[in-house]
């Protein structure tokens, strides 16, 4: 069963219209590029198992190989997809381990099946509507913004010989836009089936406030739309990922001193200098990440939404500490916790208190609390 494809409700009227024209648009081909990946996926395992039915009538010896490496190889290792499992012949084998080519002619007859594969084709077919939907989803919003001036929208859409090929339309106020859209796919054979996706998306011309542009760009459109410039679309980005909570070394580079000493140790993070925090650099630029503080305060909601406390994992106050007195042994503490007003377990560093509260062969019993954490816990009801 395909699954059906969500769109995000937090987007502007125009691109939540066009988002569903993308899709109108695809499901009109869906059912012949399904088809068209089924099949292959389907030739594919027909000619696997024909090829492994007749490697076991004519090979012998043993059925996997060990390179100077150690490593083990083993033909026709993508088998379970298409081949269905002898449980009569299984049986009489003793479910022993497959050794050799004359283990594999006593499990005969064989069974071709295209479960698996016929599932690879689905989730083949969701990807390919997915990243077809969101990828040109991604550059109308780039380009729109966050107008909601649309005015009415057209498509027209057409598969012929794997490649969906049309052209969208936009009417906005004092703006017309027209894009060439396509969806292209090769499928691969070596070492596996595979099939590849190109979602190419062409702004062929637009008039906007009088003024004919062809073969504008999506920079070029984005602010002729808007009516700023690079360095107010940059400011504006900069200022939405400080609010979500981003760090403003997020697709920073990496320093070349520090990049070089990645290499030699092979390694992909590196200390971000404007949060202090490791973060992965395989480009050599700062993935996305949160601040510390962003990404407490995220722990924290979560923490509540559970219906935890929002002191839970948290130090505990030197004023609490103060108030604890001797603890037993090596029992965990308790304090009070200020976020829930409760009586609460604490994580505990402690010093034995080696002059007073001792055994008879002179060992302490008791302990004074240093410094504490509160454990995970639950709101009173």
């Amino acid at each position: 069963m395909v699954r059906e494809l969500q769109i995000p409700t937090q987007m502007t009227s125009a691109l939540k219209r066009i988002a569903d024209m993308f899709v109108e648009a695809f499901v009109q081909v869906g059912p012949r590029i399904h088809k068209e990946l089924k099949d292959q996926y389907r030739d594919w395992a027909r000619q696997q198992f024909d090829a492994f039915v007749e490697a076991v009538k004519t090979r012998t010896g043993p059925f996997e190989t060990v390179d100077s490496r150690g490593r083990r190889h083993t033909p026709f290792e993508h088998r379970d997809e298409w081949q269905a499992v002898n449980k009569e012949a299984q049986k009489r084998f003793g479910y022993k381990r497959i050794e050799t080519w004359e283990d594999w002619k006593q499990l005969r007859p064989f069974e071709l099946t295209y479960k698996i594969v016929d599932q690879k084709a689905e989730e083949a077919y969701e990807r390919a509507r997915d990243s077809f939907v969101f990828k040109n989803l991604d550059k109308m919003r780039e380009i729109l913004g966050k107008r909601s001036d649309l005015k009415n929208a057209v498509t027209k859409f057409d598969l012929r010989r794997g490649a969906l090929s049309g052209n969208v339309q936009l009417y906005l106020e004092n703006a017309y836009i027209r894009a060439d859209v396509g969806l292209k796919y090769v499928v691969r054979t070596i070492p596996n089936l595979t099939p590849y996706f190109q979602y190419p998306l062409i702004f062929v011309e637009a008039d906007i406030d009088g003024k004919h542009y062809a073969r504008p760009s999506e920079q070029e459109l984005r602010n002729l739309l808007s009516g700023k410039t690079d360095e107010q679309h940059a400011a504006e980005k900069a200022a939405e990922q400080l609010a979500a909570g981003f760090c403003s070394g997020t697709g920073k580079p990496v320093p070349p001193a520090v990049w070089k000493q990645i290499y030699m140790r092979m390694s992909k993070w590196a200390t971000c200098p404007d949060c202090g925090q490791g973060v992965s650099c395989t480009h050599g630029k700062f993935m996305k990440h949160k601040t510390k503080a962003a990404v407490k305060l995220s722990a924290a909601q979560k923490l509540i939404e559970s219906g935890y406390c929002s002191m839970s994992k948290e130090k505990v106050p030197a004023e609490v500490i103060a108030q604890i007195g001797p603890v037993d042994g090596y029992k965990d503490p308790k304090g009070f916790c200020p976020g829930c007003k409760q009586q609460v377990r604490m994580q505990a560093e402690r010093e034995w208190i080696r002059d007073k509260f001792l055994t008879e062969g002179g060992y302490p019993t008791k302990s004074t609390v240093k410094s504490a954490t509160y454990l995970k816990h639950k709101l009173s009801k």
